[in-house]
């Protein structure tokens, strides 16, 4: 099958939450079909990166990258001054390149299937009449405030979310599928736009080595991307309500926040007890030294890699219904109705060192099961093979 792939994002930072996924993906099918990768990016992307001698790419998958050399703020700017015109959201005019378009539409006359990956390209569809498959990872319109902003970013972009309401309604239905990671997700694009079809894909893990013993001291393990809103909201919760509620019952029991780009919000949350690793060079070596992951997450949408990693490094987690969506409660992964609940349960677990490493290793073995890339990628493809047919 010959299938043509857009992206907004260069396919080499796999740091993001969208192009990681395409990254394993691309890698599990680029095997079986024939793959061109066209992708945006940011001006200070080296295109010589797309093929370079670090293995991130397969070589069987042809990927042709197209920036800007305006600067950020420029860039934005004509964005969103086109935007107010073309009543899109300017983030469809960054992915709207005309060189990409122009091959776009020129790779696309000989396709089975178009990929459309991630928010403003859906758009993409009504161009071509090839069938297409809108990889979203999660509802756009719903996540619109999770991106950490500058203040003159949130006065500018006052409208834009209901024009991505609008994208949403105009543009979802046109694809054969939409696919988000949660079924929570699927279930609120389905209320808000029905007429689309609206698939779940689920994320993978990389497993990685066998876990390391379960640490003796009682730390609390929080890790995520801090440019997001989501995961500050997160840190905040467990140091602010959780934690107390555990040093109550446990006095030494402390908290290991991992993550890049800490804000100002998540810098603060240090004190003694809180201890904040910021852009390590292996998240994995900081999971091990936690006791337990918690990943009560008070705002955000989709499913949380942060949960599968510490489910892979065997560490129990617990969660709230949020923190756990498209997971679920299960082997290795408690969720809690409440705060006190959850403290409770980590209290438990933190006293208990054979039940922790009993249940991290069910978290592993779940993992391995049931969140694999090859899984992810195997739903990728059915869905391309439905839209084909």
């Amino acid at each position: 099958m010959r299938v043509v792939v857009v992206v907004p994002w260069e396919p080499w930072r796999i740091t993001d939450g969208v192009v990681l996924p395409l990254h394993h993906h691309l890698h599990e099918l680029s095997g079986r079909h024939q793959i061109v990768v066209l992708a945006a990016g940011a001006p200070s992307a080296l295109e010589q990166r797309v093929t370079g001698p670090d293995g991130k790419l397969p070589d069987g998958v042809l990927t042709r990258w197209f920036g800007t050399d305006r600067s950020a703020v420029l860039d934005y700017a004509v964005r969103r001054f086109r935007s107010e015109f073309v009543r899109e959201p300017a983030h469809t005019l960054y992915v709207e390149r005309p060189r990409l378009l122009d091959a776009f539409a020129h790779e696309a006359r000989d396709a089975d299937v178009v990929h459309l990956v991630g928010w403003g390209t859906a758009q993409l569809a009504a161009r071509i009449r090839v069938p297409a498959v809108h990889y979203a990872v999660d509802p756009w319109a719903a996540s619109w405030r999770n991106r950490r902003l500058p203040a003159w970013r949130r006065a500018t972009d006052l409208g834009q979310r209901a024009m991505v309401l609008r994208h949403e309604q105009r543009h979802y239905p046109q694809c054969h599928s939409v696919a988000v990671v949660a079924q929570a997700d699927a279930d609120l694009l389905a209320q808000q736009v029905p007429a689309g079809r609206y698939d779940v894909v689920p994320n993978g893990v990389v497993a990685g080595p066998d876990p390391a013993p379960a640490p003796t001291a009682p730390v609390l393990g929080f890790h995520g991307a801090f440019e997001t809103q989501a995961n500050v909201d997160g840190a905040r919760a467990l140091v602010e309500r959780i934690w107390p509620r555990v040093r109550a019952a446990l006095p030494d029991a402390t908290v290991l926040l991992v993550g890049r780009e800490p804000s100002a919000q998540v810098q603060a949350l240090v004190q003694a007890g809180v201890v904040l690793k910021a852009d390590v060079p292996s998240v994995r070596a900081e999971l091990d030294r936690t006791a337990v992951h918690v990943s009560w997450m008070p705002s955000g949408m989709g499913l949380k890699n942060k949960v599968l990693e510490a489910m892979a490094a065997g560490r129990p987690v617990v969660a709230n219904e949020r923190g756990a969506s498209g997971i679920g409660a299960g082997d290795g992964l408690y969720v809690a109705a409440d705060e006190d609940s959850a403290a409770r349960h980590l209290v438990a677990l933190l006293r208990d060192q054979a039940r922790r490493a009993a249940e991290g290793e069910k978290a592993r073995r779940r993992v391995l099961a049931e969140y694999t890339w090859t899984a992810s990628a195997r739903r990728v493809e059915r869905l391309w093979e439905q839209a084909a047919s």
